[in-house]
């Protein structure tokens, strides 16, 4: 009983599990015309890889650090953080004197088909 317990809470508050964790996330605030634009996340704990999906274009990020509280990591002129709490993300693009940055709400895959 114990270990049914742990496993599920454990699921639930996002611990590291064996295989890649997809989240889909929209981005609700932006400063662009990417205003409610999917992203897809996948990362994986063990691995520490993370990598995005922007409609055509995909992100494969470096520096990649992944705790119990956060996920992050940057990809040429791009970074992306999630707060693994609230699932809240920052997407911010850097060029030459401007930084755009676009803020939105991410999910758990298995969290959006199992509502379906």
């Amino acid at each position: 009983m114990i270990v049914t317990v742990g496993a599920a809470v454990a699921a639930q508050i996002g611990v590291s599990s064996a295989a890649p964790q997809q989240l889909r996330c929209v981005l609700a605030s932006s400063q662009t015309a990417a205003q409610n634009q999917p992203i897809v996340v996948v990362f994986d704990d063990d691995a520490k890889t993370l990598q995005a999906q922007s409609g055509s274009q995909t992100y494969s990020f470096t520096d990649v650090s992944i705790s119990n509280v956060a996920i992050s990591g940057s990809a040429g002129d791009i970074s992306l953080g999630i707060d693994r709490s609230s699932l809240g993300m920052v997407w911010q693009q850097y060029a030459p004197e401007k930084t755009t940055v676009e803020y939105g709400k991410c999910q758990n895959s298995a969290a959006s088909t199992a509502s379906h």
